[in-house]
């Protein structure tokens, strides 16, 4: 993959079935498809994802193929293939986001319950219980329920206000390359 002097996206591949599925890894090869082993869809969403651009008109996607892969057609199959993965994947990717907050929600609900309870022993045994203990017994005591409270809390709160984060990027990068002119190129 390299950009081409008016930004395009340029990839070279051996056939157009790289495009959706990652080829052997090949630490050998002068192409970054295979080098990392990863289909070029992969590639052009991460590329897309990182860029800050906020025109893309005129941008074009060039995937440059052995001539004798090449069919009159093969561009409009393309741009069609792209399209219906860029679709299925934003679906994909909605439901991945709302499976996200389900789960965050339910686990987030679970732990605070935990919390509650683990607060609620702790109050009891520290005023009833251990009623004679020393301050410092009493507030290492304390500290270490608020440290335990506050890790059980921090990961289904950190998935419901940050897990929807990388799937919507990637849901705008597949709308970019939705509307990304396809050009079909022999490689030289």
């Amino acid at each position: 993959m390299s950009p081409s002097p008016a930004g395009d996206i340029v990839f070279r591949l051996d056939t157009i079935d790289q495009l959706f599925n990652a080829p052997d890894i090949n630490p050998f090869s002068s192409e970054q498809i295979d080098m990392l082993g990863e289909p070029a869809i992969t590639l052009i969403v991460r590329r897309l994802m990182v860029s800050r651009s906020r025109n893309w008109k005129g941008v074009k996607l060039v995937l440059k193929l052995p001539a004798d892969q090449i069919t009159p057609d093969l561009e409009a199959q393309t741009r069609e293939a792209l399209r219906r993965h860029a679709a299925a994947k934003i679906e994909d990717n909605r439901l991945q986001i709302r499976l996200s907050r389900v789960r965050s929600l339910i686990g987030l609900g679970l732990v605070t319950a935990i919390s509650i309870v683990v607060v609620a022993v702790a109050y009891v045994l520290l005023n009833n219980v251990f009623t004679t203990a020393s301050q410092i017994v009493r507030g290492i005591a304390v500290a270490t329920i608020s440290v335990f409270v506050w890790v059980i809390l921090w990961d289904p709160m950190e998935q419901l206000f940050f897990g929807w984060v990388e799937p919507r990027l990637e849901n705008n990068a597949l709308r970019k390359l939705q509307n990304l002119e396809i050009v079909v190129q022999p490689k030289s």
